[in-house]
């Protein structure tokens, strides 16, 4: 039996229908001979993933990681007294006994050379460059020290100062250890620092320890030598002439006899 022709429009319309929904058109389709509009409706479409920023996230929270420059830190500088614009020093000869065991040193402190007012160098710890030494500060000797060296502050254009350590040697000391310093230097300006740091200074004497009572021992052991070698001279001078001392004898006698 054949269809009518409504029946094939009919038809025609639901294919239509099908295929917009199988292809996720969502455009409204009429469907001929019915008066009914049929919307297809699309799949949702996923969200797009959004793409990372460069900073990581967002400006909470964030900042850079290094910290960036402190200028606070640019106006505090510590390390070795020579590298950081510190005062220059300088040893005041050999050290000194205080007691078997313990001796003292002698530094002289100076800047070496007007430095800006608000400068000033905090010596905090001494630097031995052989095991064997350990180094205190305290007041000793007889160089005219009037303060220990470490924790010491020396302000801008301060001068003629002098300091001591007393100093403990180990078993193992060496003659001839060496003593440098660490200290913070503090600057009204990180350009100041750099000024001081960069000026020119002829620093003093280096600080060398020698064992002062090996040098004592030495010094009587050499007394005692040359004692020991003038006894025997006089008995070498002695035993050479033998007749000398006969005829002073006999003289003597002699002497003794015509009283």
């Amino acid at each position: 039996m054949a269809l009518s022709r409504p029946g094939v429009g009919i038809a025609a319309g639901l294919s239509i229908v099908l295929l917009l929904a199988l292809s996720g058109c969502g455009t409204p389709v009429t469907e001929e001979g019915t008066g009914r509009t049929t919307t297809a409706s699309a799949s949702p479409s996923p969200e797009p993933t959004p793409e990372p920023t460069e900073d990581g996230g967002g400006d909470e929270g964030g900042g850079d990681e290094d910290g960036g420059e402190d200028p606070a830190q640019d106006r505090v500088r510590t390390g070795p007294v020579a590298q950081y614009g510190g005062p220059a020093y300088g040893d005041q000869g050999d050290a000194e006994i205080i007691e078997a065991g313990l001796w003292c040193k002698t530094i002289a402190v100076f800047w070496g050379g007007d430095v800006p007012d608000g400068v000033r160098y905090t010596f905090q710890s001494a630097v031995t460059d052989r095991a064997g030494l350990a180094v205190e500060s305290d007041v000793c000797g007889s160089r005219e020290a009037d303060r220990g060296c470490l924790d010491m502050t020396v302000e801008a254009n301060q001068s003629q100062i002098r300091c001591s350590l007393v100093l403990r040697p180990g078993s193992d000391f060496q003659d001839g250890t060496a003593i440098t310093f660490v200290g913070t230097l503090e600057c009204p300006s990180a350009e100041i620092c750099d000024i001081v740091a960069a000026r020119e200074v002829d620093p003093g004497p280096p600080i060398i320890v020698v064992d002062p009572e090996a040098s004592d021992d030495e010094e009587q052991n050499q007394d005692q030598d040359q004692q020991e070698q003038q006894d025997q001279q006089d008995q070498q001078d002695q035993d050479q002439d033998p007749d000398q001392d006969q005829d002073q004898d006999e003289d003597q006698q002699e002497e003794e006899g015509s009283g």
